[in-house]
């Protein structure tokens, strides 16, 4: 009789546990929404009022909001769909997943990382969890539970079920195909009716997807955790190269719910962050389970308007500073608004005492100015830099002209390329932007986040930008910033073309700042005039 009282009171344990394990986490839910092919800079220049209402924290009540334009795909693969799609999904990078490239999928090591809604299950048998995709190789993301439904289709069928699925489900990951179609079909640009439409047929599939949830008649009480990433961006009609190349590895990523703090994410955000974000919403300790990503929306950035002559080392105009270059190689030229521009002829000018600039804040800095590169530049020709170009990994920057790098295919597509040292690692040859006949603004920073934003404020009127972390950025390399050369002053590609408002900060500047001095700029309203009116 005692043992069957012992057998009974353990047996009545274990139910109870089990009660309060369901209990715990019988209100938490999870939307995980991933869109194929989206560069970051691409959802801030088209209509996309789903995804703003979430990221603004309004989309409902007690819903706050964490997000990031310069998020980053998984690092130790190239920029392909793959190996980003396994990393979103598993919470690790393609050395543990092994999902090094398209066509690999098939070959991942799920058995040991798989599909985070595998987990969920195995840990709360009772969930019900559904991951509705349209590239069927991303099906092949195995969960290892008949537990959890996948189901494929067309990006419509696939958000219809999706919906349905939702109406009673627990946890759902969902991806969308459409803005990689486009991407390939006419270019990853803003500039592109055809990708900009997709963008905003995706933004209605979100609608979808958040009304749905918001119907549930139990929604008041349930908590949600949305997630929203893509898996790369794009240059051109491509996207593949090196992890750090910029255009295609610069993506959104959107975390929204009741315990998320509104504002910009702190420190760097990675595809890999999505699944450790959801398992930690259903407290399972991701650390257990060997996983490589962090936990987001509980820390953002604490970031403050400053007036923009706060930090600025040097400003020079050509007009009321002269910089007193040498005629024989600069000639300074009519630019309609900013009254007189710099016109370089294989030349160059030395900025007085750039070489003694005492950077603060571990090489926080920002530097901004418009060029004009016509295409008679020689290749690789150095608009302005500090660095030694003769040893690619020596201290400092330089953005150079007509650079046929990692995303250019053809000579003739050269376009516009950042080159930055590392403490300790390699160099960063970061680009490009396309190159133009017209003005162009371009802006380099490193803010207080230990994030690089390489900014291109283009003849169409968009700024575009791309990202990385670059904590370990080195600026200062003991030698002077000249205009038309690198640091040495003897790089053997001589730069011709126009340059005006070149300034330089030693604090990092906002997006909004950016945006501020671009669209003043545009108006014929110069840096000084700028700050006179501040």
């Amino acid at each position: 009789m005692k043992k069957l009282l012992i057998a009974a009171t353990v047996l009545l344990t274990a139910f109870a546990a089990a009660a309060a394990g369901k209990s715990s986490v019988a209100n938490k839910k999870v939307l995980l929404i991933m869109l194929d092919g989206v560069r970051a800079d691409s959802t801030l220049h088209t209509t996309m009022p789903a995804l703003n209402a979430l990221r603004s924290g309004q989309w409902q009540p007690n819903y706050k909001c964490a997000s990031t334009d310069a998020a980053m795909v998984v690092q130790d693969a190239p920029p392909h769909s793959a190996p980003n799609h396994a990393s979103i999904a598993t919470g690790v990078t393609a050395a543990k997943h092994k999902v090094t490239r398209n066509g690999k999928t098939k070959t991942g090591n799920f058995k040991e990382y798989p599909h985070f809604l595998g987990h969920l299950v195995k840990a709360y048998p009772d969930l019900k969890c559904g991951f509705f995709y349209v590239w069927g190789e991303s099906g092949q993301i195995l969960s290892n539970s008949d537990k959890v439904l996948y189901k494929s289709g067309g990006d419509s069928a696939t958000v219809q079920a999706a919906c349905k699925f939702l109406q009673t489900g627990d946890a759902a990951a969902v991806y969308i195909n459409l803005p990689d179609y486009y991407g390939h079909k006419i270019g990853f640009y803003p500039r592109n009716p055809s990708y900009m439409k997709a963008l905003n047929t995706c933004d209605g599939y979100l609608k979808q997807l958040f009304d749905t949830i918001a119907k549930r008649p139990g929604f008041a009480n349930e908590d949600w955790l949305i997630l929203l990433c893509a898996d790369h961006g794009g240059y051109l009609t491509f996207h593949g190269g090196l992890p750090n190349s910029g255009n295609m590895t610069t993506i959104p990523l959107v975390i929204s719910g009741k315990n998320v703090k509104q504002g910009k994410i702190k420190g760097t955000a990675y595809t890999y962050d999505m699944a450790v974000t959801a398992l930690a919403h259903f407290g399972i300790d991701t650390k257990k389970l060997n996983l490589d990503g962090r936990k987001l929306g509980d820390e953002v950035q604490a970031i403050e308007a400053e007036p923009l002559k706060k930090g600025l080392v040097f400003c020079y105009d050509f007009a009321r500073n002269k910089l007193g270059f040498d005629n024989k190689t600069v000639i300074r030229e009519t630019l309609s608004g900013f009254f007189i521009s710099a016109r370089i002829k294989n030349g160059s000018r030395m900025i007085p005492k750039s070489n003694e600039l005492k950077l603060t804040n571990n090489n926080n800095f920002t530097l901004t100015f418009w060029a004009k590169v016509p295409q008679q530049t020689g290749k690789d020709a150095v608009i302005i830099g500090n660095k030694d170009m003769s040893k690619p990994d020596s201290p400092g920057f330089a953005i150079i002209a007509n650079r046929q790098g990692d995303q250019q295919r053809k000579a003739e597509n050269a376009g516009i390329c950042l080159s930055m040292a590392r403490k300790g690692s390699a160099n960063i040859e970061f680009g490009q932007f396309n190159r133009t006949d017209g003005w162009n603004f371009y802006a380099l920073t490193v803010d207080a986040n230990g994030t690089m934003y390489f900014y291109n404020g283009a003849e169409d009127g968009r700024l575009y930008h791309m990202a990385y972390k670059a904590d370990d950025a080195v600026i200062a390399s003991e030698l002077p910033i000249y205009i038309g050369q690198d640091g040495t002053g003897k790089h053997t590609q001589g730069f011709t073309g126009e340059l005006d408002d070149v300034a330089f900060w030693n604090r990092g500047l906002t997006r909004e700042d950016i945006t501020k001095i671009f669209e003043s700029g545009r108006k014929g309203i110069d840096l000084n005039g700028l700050i006179a009116a501040e």
